[in-house]
Formats: structure tokens, C-alpha cells, sequence
């Protein structure tokens, strides 16, 4: 579940979201001039000029006070406007306006991607919940929901929604959110053996040996974190992550040369994280 990946999607669905917005049948036209505004705004929103297209928006907005069916057509793609700047207080603030004069699900999709950029996990779920109740098998709306659940440590509910994406789509990136569901309720047993599944079923899975070893420090099981650590350098002798966690792993159990060279290793390529246990464990060690 590539954070990355999934802010492109939902980027590209707002994108179709707004060109539905601007086709004929979306709103009534508005009068001949500030029709025309408002293409020439479109074709700056096209070529994500977004403050320009903010400007013309809201003279066209300025003028009709919003006095018809069409104008609201215009504060949605003002919101989005704003989105596009980073001005998300503004983008709720038309978007809110939107809604309550058209009940459309265009509006309702950007605010939950508004409240997402402003941190509101209530109000995104609020939203997300109605779209999933409409659409039960949509699975990017569905993953989405999981982050968020995740993100407000409502465990339980996100493995409803991770076990229902499992049942179509077994990779082990999101079998693996399924452990960190277990992992960060405290419950380090049902963690691993998740863990475990993905690795026996995906041996080259490197993240999987990450989320483990993490597991076994964080429980002070060394030596089982050195297993998870040892193979999973064995697949990616390159993974600066796995280094660091190695030398966490000897240092704490002694191994201090061993470990500060991990350690050493592991700042060098840029964990700067591991600088601190170089400082605590590490003075004066070549």
C-alpha cells in the first residue's frame, strides 16, 4: 500500500472528478462572458496553473454571489483550485458550500481528499463510509478507509477492511499491514506469525524481515531479531535499515564491535538514527 501510489490515484480521480464537473450536463451554463472566464480558467486548471485559475474563479464568483445553479459549479472548481495550492482550509471552505447546495459525490470525494491533507480522519471516514456503503466492492475506496483506520489505531476495524482486500488481492504488502494491525495493538505473537506467512510465501519480501526484526528489538528478542535481520540481509546485503538494526541488535547484546561497525555502516549511508547509539555505545570504537 505505496503511499506514493495511492496519493496518485486519488489525484488522477480528482482530475476526472473535475472534468465531469465542467461538461454541460453538470451545471447549467452561466451568461456568455462569464462562460467564457470560466474556459479560460479551465485551460489554466488544465495546465495546473491553479492561482491563475483561482483568480478568474473568483472574480466570476465576486460578480454572481452566487445567484444560480451554475455558480456552484464554479466554487467546486474553486475549491479545487485551492486544493491544487495547498490552501486546504480555503478548498473546505467552498467545498462545504458546494455540498450543501449539491448533493453530487464529486463534492464529497474532494472534501474527504481536503480532510485527508488537513488531517481530519473523522471527517474523512464520514465520507468514506457513505461511499463504501453505495459501493461495497470499490477496493481503492476500501484501502483507503484501512489507512485511515490505521492511522486513528482502530485496529480491529482496519482488519475488517484488509481481510475483505486479501480475499481479491494476496500481495504480501498488504498482508503485511495486517501484521502491523496486530503489531501496534500490543500483540506481538498474532503479529509475527503474519509476519511468518508472508515470508514462508514470499521469502524475497524483504519488508517483511524489516517488520519483524523491528518486532524482536522492540521486545528485546536479539537473537530472533538477528534471524529476521541475517536473511533478510541475505536477499538485500544493501538495505541500510536492516544494517542498523543489526548493529542495534550485537551492541545490545554485547557484541560491541560487531555492532558499532554495523552501526557505522549503517550512518555512513545515511540512518541518522544510528548516530545516537554510535554516541551511547560506540565512543571511540573504530
Amino acid at each position: 500500500m505505496d503511499p506514493q501510489v495511492i496519493t496518485r490515484a486519488r489525484w488522477i480521480f480528482v482530475i476526472i472528478m473535475l472534468m465531469i464537473s465542467a461538461s454541460p450536463s453538470f451545471a447549467q451554463k452561466n451568461n456568455g462572458k462569464a462562460e467564457a472566464s470560466i474556459a479560460d480558467a479551465d485551460t489554466l486548471m488544465n495546465h495546473e496553473d491553479y492561482a491563475g485559475a483561482l483568480v478568474i474563479y473568483t472574480k466570476v464568483l465576486e460578480k454572481s454571489k452566487l445567484s444560480s445553479d451554475a455558480d456552484y459549479d464554479v466554487l467546486y472548481k474553486r475549491a479545487y483550485a485551492y486544493y491544487g495550492l495547498g490552501k486546504f482550509e480555503e478548498a473546505l471552505t467552498d467545498i462545504n458550500k458546494f455540498i450543501e447546495k449539491n448533493q453530487m459525490p464529486q463534492g464529497k470525494m474532494l472534501r474527504a481528499y481536503i480532510n485527508q491533507e488537513l488531517g481530519n480522519s473523522g471527517a474523512q471516514l464520514k465520507d468514506l463510509n457513505e461511499f463504501i456503503a453505495a459501493d461495497p466492492d470499490n477496493l481503492e475506496l476500501i484501502r483507503w478507509r484501512a489507512s485511515v483506520l490505521m492511522e486513528t489505531e482502530r485496529y480491529t476495524e482496519a482488519r475488517k477492511d484488509i481481510r475483505k482486500l486479501l480475499m481479491i488481492d494476496r500481495n504480501p504488502d498488504m498482508k503485511g499491514y495486517l501484521g502491523l494491525s496486530y503489531y501496534y495493538e500490543d500483540k506481538p505473537d498474532s503479529a509475527l506469525m503474519v509476519f511468518d506467512e508472508v515470508i514462508a510465501s514470499n521469502p524475497k519480501h524483504v519488508q517483511s524481515y524489516l517488520y519483524a526484526a523491528s518486532l524482536g528489538l522492540e521486545q528485546e528478542a536479539y537473537d530472533l531479531a538477528l534471524q529476521y535481520i541475517n536473511k533478510g540481509l541475505a536477499i538485500d546485503p544493501s538495505n541500510h535499515t536492516l544494517m542498523f538494526y543489526k548493529g542495534i541488535a550485537l551492541v545490545e547484546e554485547e557484541k560491541k564491535d560487531e555492532g558499532c561497525r554495523c552501526l557505522s555502516k549503517a550512518f555512513a549511508a545515511g540512518v541518522d538514527d544510528a548516530g545516537d547509539y554510535l554516541k551511547g555505545y560506540c565512543y571511540g570504537v573504530e
